[in-house]
């Protein structure tokens, strides 16, 4: 089916070429996230069981979709990226996991025509839509669960005072090159000038606009947010 004209068109803006950093991402990512550590906390707090399916939007690698798939019936690992769709197949042949079916979409495009969902995750993703569509976004997830159906959202979410962002960003931006050096935090720089993270108390909203109960919610250095969701 055809988007309408109107439609946020998500392709348009990706952030990083990730069809070309495909096979470079695990790598440059461990070092400034602990990937195990999240993966690790994503499993805890949706505790798939042996029959479960879950979705996974924006699988990048594919590392969380692999590692779930070992806890549950199935995986849906979607993303926009055609090179990454490709690598995390590799990756999931190679360990020899078979039950994730990685599949080509983003939050508005994908149309989801396998077993029911359980559960659905989603992270650092979707800060790529501004804050209408990813309210949009949202809908469409909570469309896909049954009630009680659980949401792991992790993302670039604002949660800093404001009236001194000034401050705060440069003090950012000084941490995460000391961190990783400056390509990290020339990427964290064109992130606050170019993607769409929002605010904490906006986040929240639209997760509950959206039919979800907030049962867990994190903030981190005012920068990243976790939210655990039950869809009501």
């Amino acid at each position: 089916m055809c988007a309408p004209k109107w439609q946020y068109h998500e392709p348009d803006h990706p952030g990083a070429d990730f069809d070309a950093e495909a096979g470079s991402y695990d790598s440059y990512t461990q070092k400034f996230r602990d990937i195990q550590g999240e993966i690790d906390e994503v499993l805890d707090c949706l505790d798939l069981q042996p029959e479960q399916c879950l979705l996974e939007l924006g699988t990048g690698t594919g590392e969380l979709a692999i590692a779930a798939a070992r806890h549950c019936r199935r995986v849906y690992a979607v993303d926009l990226s055609a090179g990454m769709l490709a690598y995390a197949e590799k990756k999931a042949r190679a360990q020899g996991v078979c039950n994730v079916e990685f599949l080509p979409g983003g939050f508005l495009s994908y149309v989801h025509r396998g077993e029911p969902v359980q559960a659905a995750v989603s992270q650092i993703a979707l800060h790529h839509l501004p804050d209408f569509w990813k309210q949009i976004a949202l809908h469409r997830l909570a469309a896909l669960l049954p009630e009680g159906g659980k949401l792991f959202l992790r993302d670039v979410v604002y949660s800093f005072d404001t009236r001194n962002y000034r401050q705060f960003l440069d003090d950012l931006l000084a941490q995460a090159e000391r961190q990783a050096g400056s390509e990290y935090a020339g990427r964290i720089c064109e992130h606050v000038k170019s993607e769409y993270s929002t605010m904490d108390w906006i986040m929240r909203g639209m997760l509950e606009r959206a039919g979800f109960e907030v049962v867990r919610e994190e903030t981190r250095r005012g920068f990243l947010a976790l939210y655990l969701c039950r869809r009501i």
